[in-house]
């Protein structure tokens, strides 16, 4: 059975796993990716507790993770109690919440934050200033605590619009082209 501290180099997260403290990643995905989303929340849960915010219309399921976990320690449930799992239906409750992590005090894991600010019936200006504010709020956060923004790439008018703004707190962005490229170099992240 492994632990986390025994875990063999080849069961790293497809993306990342957190290694600098006080750092904010955005990483460009080719889509959902539910599977390999399961196996970084696998990793990330076997190291240390974190705060994920689902933010896109898929959210992470329950079984999945834990028959995930499952894998490498039978201690399953208390391994997953460090997980604190939230969901942001509108673009408001994703502010709110990120406010809330800010509480937390601990790495942050922020799953398709732009999906609710393609939501047409939202008047522009007011999802310009609505992710103005979580920006700032997702920055804030990373200056204490790990945060990683994982976020589809689209090709679309409103995600050509967006991501730039959410890209521009980064201190790191790894587009979509760099992605698969980062899979044999895991080790920069947790």
């Amino acid at each position: 059975m492994y632990t986390p501290s025994n875990l063999p180099t080849s069961y790293v997260a497809h993306w990342i796993s957190p290694s600098r403290f006080a750092q904010l990643l955005i990483l460009e995905t080719l889509g959902r990716e539910r599977k390999n989303i399961i196996e970084l929340l696998t990793q990330w849960v076997l190291r240390d507790s974190f705060f994920l915010i689902a933010a896109g219309d898929w959210f992470v399921d329950h079984d999945d993770l834990r028959y995930s976990v499952f894998r490498f320690t039978n201690a399953f449930d208390e391994i997953l109690d460090r997980l604190r799992l939230v969901r942001a239906r509108t673009c408001f409750q994703l502010l709110d919440l990120l406010m809330q992590a800010q509480k937390e005090k601990k790495s942050v894991l922020i799953l398709d934050p732009l999906h609710h600010f393609y939501n047409a019936d939202l008047q522009l200006s007011l999802r310009d200033r609505i992710l103005a504010q979580c920006c700032q709020l997702i920055k804030r956060l990373s200056l204490s605590n790990y945060v990683a923004v994982l976020v589809p790439k689209l090709d679309t008018l409103d995600h050509e619009r967006f991501f730039p703004i959410l890209a521009e707190v980064a201190d790191e962005v790894i587009p979509v082209e760099e992605a698969s490229e980062t899979e044999v170099s895991q080790g920069t992240l947790f």
